[in-house]
């Protein structure tokens, strides 16, 4: 017996994470009424990994170019600076609570459920819509379960898993994700049912398999990056063992970094027949149904497995969308995405949401999400999808609960205004009015590359004109002290290596993965720096 794993069905495995400002937005240049489940259009308007779960998502580090005089390019970007109009006021003026006494941080995990009160949230909002906090109940309820009709991975896969090796956890906690305190085999928050693969039934991602963890503090965050997921290590998981537990399967015929990741599960599947036996029975009914085999060559596989946890590509093999070029991003936060009357005060062009500032706003790029999973508009209209984008504009960053002391929060807000800093965070939580190009800041520039390999101007996969912009945004920096990765591919680990405080960065250098680059405020005194951590550490 062989498992074969298709494309399509790791498809919908990625496709949720894979939209977080943690990556850029292309918008499809087919005409979406059109459109189904398996269109090989590629990630329509997503903008995840900046802004957003199914939205946009972006937010954590100091990701703009600005020297230490404070000067910064003004021949890039989406606009040269803020519009004539702009009212640019206190980026980090608080905003007000939009939550309707939801809970979206907290250490009790079912109270941050909502005390199971999600399950029927939308049938409720529905019989009563003009409930704003029926309605941000609904919206939270589609955070955690909505797939949006995307054909999942088999169901088996997450359950068996979860459920029988102590390397996965129950519900996925070795690799970062939080269980379901609900569900009662074993399955992670951050899936939702979604439709069969024939006979067999599929979990889907969820806003939440990316944009929701636990703070290093021990609450739990709706919105926050989870920079603690291994989603290369669970997507080689799901390729690997299934491959490598059948009969006559050749580990040298995959990488070998790849192996080693799954290697503790293949030991132990090896030292215990029983569980070998209904390891093959659970598979049996995938044996020859999945369709083509995954074209995974060995190199993507050691792409999977040298991910850090919080990042990923999701235009690549064995997806249907693959520009060939291997781009890695981190998850961004969505707490503070701005809405449309204040991005217009700022004099914003558009949200800028995903790392290369394509989505233009949260709407369109939910709308964006349901296209790539049902294909179908015509049940995905705004008013369904507002309930969810409304929810996502309530998310605020959480408290810093072992807040910096105030006056070096004070001294270092003065490096900040004073040290250039504000040239490229002037929007909302900081957020940048521009783009820049990657030789301005400095950083790993594959992401140039990113669906556009030629860098010739002309988007691969069907995508449209507007997938493209071959710079980066400025990420918002509110709630920067519950992160734990910086820059756009997340290789810098703390704000402190951010600002060389632990000695210059630059020692990694393979393309998509480098280090180098950001170095602004690395010229300033140690003290001034700690100061400056001190104040993004407060936001």
């Amino acid at each position: 017996m062989r498992i074969l794993i298709s494309s399509s069905l790791l498809f919908g495995l990625v496709i949720a994470c894979g939209n977080s400002e943690t990556s850029p937005t292309p918008t499809p240049a087919v005409d979406a009424s059109n459109l189904d489940a398996t269109t090989d259009l590629g990630v329509a308007d997503l903008g995840f990994a900046d802004d957003a779960a199914p939205l946009d998502a972006g937010n954590d580090d100091l990701g703009s170019p600005a020297d230490a005089s404070g000067d910064a390019g003004t021949d890039s970007g989406v606009d040269a600076g803020p519009r004539p109009d702009a009212q640019l006021g206190d980026p980090f003026a608080p905003q007000p609570d939009e939550s309707e006494g939801l809970t979206n941080v907290s250490t009790d995990l079912e109270l941050l459920m909502e005390n199971g009160g999600l399950e029927d949230a939308c049938a409720d909002y529905e019989a009563d819509p003009n409930d704003r906090r029926k309605m941000l109940l609904c919206g939270k309820s589609m955070f955690f379960y909505e797939s949006f009709g995307t054909v999942g991975v088999p169901q088996v896969f997450i359950e068996f898993f979860a459920e029988n090796f102590p390397e996965v956890g129950s519900g996925w906690t070795e690799y970062g994700m939080v269980p379901d305190p609900y569900s009662t085999t074993h399955r992670p928050l951050g899936f939702g049912a979604a439709p069969p693969l024939g006979n067999a039934p599929t979990l889907a991602f969820t806003c939440a398999s990316c944009h929701f963890g636990q703070l290093e503090d021990g609450r739990y965050a709706v919105g926050a990056p989870n920079h603690r997921y291994e989603y290369g290590k669970m997507i080689a998981t799901i390729m690997l063992v299934p491959a490598l537990v059948s009969p006559n399967a050749d580990p040298s015929a995959h990488d070998p970094n790849a192996v080693a990741v799954v290697q503790p599960i293949l030991d132990r599947v090896a030292m215990d027949r029983p569980l070998r036996l209904r390891l093959l029975l659970a598979l049996l009914p995938l044996a020859g149904s999945a369709g083509m085999a995954a074209a995974v060559t060995p190199e993507v596989e050691g792409h999977y497995a040298r991910w850090l946890s919080g990042t990923m590509d999701f235009v690549v093999a064995p997806l249907p969308i693959d520009d060939e070029v291997m781009t890695v991003s981190k998850v961004i936060a969505l707490w503070g995405i701005p809405k449309m009357d204040e991005r217009d005060r700022a004099g914003m062009v558009h949200a800028m949401l995903a790392w290369t500032g394509t989505a233009q706003s949260l709407e369109r790029f939910l709308e964006g999400f349901a296209i790539l999973g049902s294909g179908d508009l015509a049940t995905w209209t705004p008013d369904r999808l507002r309930p969810l984008a409304e929810y996502v504009y309530s998310l605020r960053a959480p408290e810093n609960l072992t807040p910096p002391a105030a006056d070096a929060v004070a001294r270092g807000r003065q490096v900040f205004e004073q040290g250039g800093c504000m040239t490229c965070h002037q929007g909302p939580r900081g957020s940048g009015l521009n783009l820049y190009t990657y030789e301005e800041i400095g950083t790993d520039a594959e992401m140039k590359r990113w669906v556009d390999p030629e860098l010739d101007g002309t988007p691969c996969c069907g995508l449209g004109p507007d997938s493209i912009t071959q710079q980066l945004k400025s990420p918002r920096l509110n709630g920067l002290h519950a992160m734990g990765r910086f820059l756009h591919n997340g290789s810098v680990p703390t704000l402190e290596d951010l600002l060389c405080l632990n000695g210059p960065r630059g020692d990694i250098t393979a393309p998509a993965y480098g280090n180098a680059g950001h170095v602004y405020g690395c010229e300033r005194t140690e003290a001034e720096r700690q100061d400056l951590v001190a104040f993004l550490r407060s936001l």
